[in-house]
């Protein structure tokens, strides 16, 4: 088998931030994300990248009207310990219309994203569910998937892959998304210091380091189907600018490249991924970053004989062997 490269986002605008920053202080990087995307469809055209766009079920909607009326019954909402996680608080100021409040809801760009050849509308949850937060159900999670196929449906797109915010996945949330149809789904890095490492702190900086040196190995993989539903692990999360280790920027890109060069050359998959509003700052500076690495994969392509596909099409190439 030649090497794949699965590449896929996390697109939710702000609806995957409300708990952790204020839009106010966030806007400049969910605004910027916005005007990228054109430009990264762009580099996905130009080195022929298939991707899947994993998206908030809210951005399908018009406005607030619109996405009120795929809620779920209130008593399947989710009942997180923490008020804060739910993005739910935030209905009744969102505006609506997609021009009015383009930080919550996004109709246009995923048309736009649609229109180009070889990327995939997936799912990123209805509301932004956590799977793993205190409090809620996997009763709760069904309808919220519930509700994520059905906005999506109503405006023209079949959702077959999934990402479940922060990576956060169980077992028997597997099993739902099996039984609502859904093919593939990206799991969290299976790694060491994810398995390993339970100190918060420690966890972190170590993650931090492997984005630059390979603490972790190559973190290439051939996919496995649980539960009735592929498991299409992400490898590397391309991270943004980060100041304090600016002098690791090109150190950064050659990880990268060296995790796709391991894959292609021994038919593994490699998937990488990130949120849109990851480069909203220092958007040109990161579109010629991600240029390098996709310009990168066509020498991949020609050497090795590497594919791009995005999430459904990884499922189907697997079916079919």
């Amino acid at each position: 088998m030649s090497g794949i490269l699965i590449t896929s986002l996390d697109f939710e605008l702000y609806w995957g931030m409300q708990d952790v920053v204020q839009l106010n202080k966030y806007s400049d990087n969910i605004l910027g994300g916005r005007k990228a995307i054109p430009q990264l469809l762009d580099i996905f055209e130009k080195y022929n990248i298939h991707a899947t766009w994993a998206t908030v079920g809210f951005l399908f909607a018009d406005g607030e009207k619109d996405a009120i009326s795929y809620l779920p019954p209130k008593d399947r909402w989710p009942t997180y310990r923490s008020e804060d996680s739910s993005t739910y608080r935030c209905l009744g100021c969102t505006g609506d219309s997609e021009e009015v409040s383009p930080c919550f809801y996004a109709p246009s760009l995923i048309s736009q994203i649609a229109g180009v050849q070889g990327q995939e509308i997936g799912s990123h949850t209805f509301s932004h569910y956590y799977c793993r937060e205190p409090g809620q159900t996997t009763e709760q999670f069904e309808s919220d998937m519930l509700a994520a196929q059905e906005i999506a449906e109503a405006h023209n797109y079949h959702v077959t892959s999934v990402v479940l915010p922060r990576n956060q996945c169980e077992l028997e949330y597997t099993k739902v998304l099996n039984k609502l149809g859904f093919t593939a789904y990206r799991d969290e890095e299976n790694d060491w210091i994810h398995e390993k490492v339970k100190f918060r702190p420690l966890m972190r900086a170590l993650r931090l380091m492997d984005v630059y040196f390979p603490l972790t190995g190559q973190g290439g993989y051939i996919p496995k189907n649980e539960n009735g539903i592929w498991n299409l692990t992400g490898s590397r999360m391309y991270k943004p600018y980060f100041k304090p280790l600016a002098f690791l920027e090109k150190q950064k890109v050659r990880r990268i490249k060296k995790q796709m060069l391991h894959a292609a050359k021994n038919g593994l998959v490699f998937h990488l991924w990130w949120h849109p509003h990851n480069i909203g700052v220092r958007t040109e500076y990161h579109l010629k970053q991600l240029d390098e690495i996709f310009s990168y994969y066509t020498e991949l392509k020609k050497e090795y004989g590497m594919e791009s596909l995005n999430m459904r099409e990884v499922v189907e190439k697997f079916r079919v062997e």
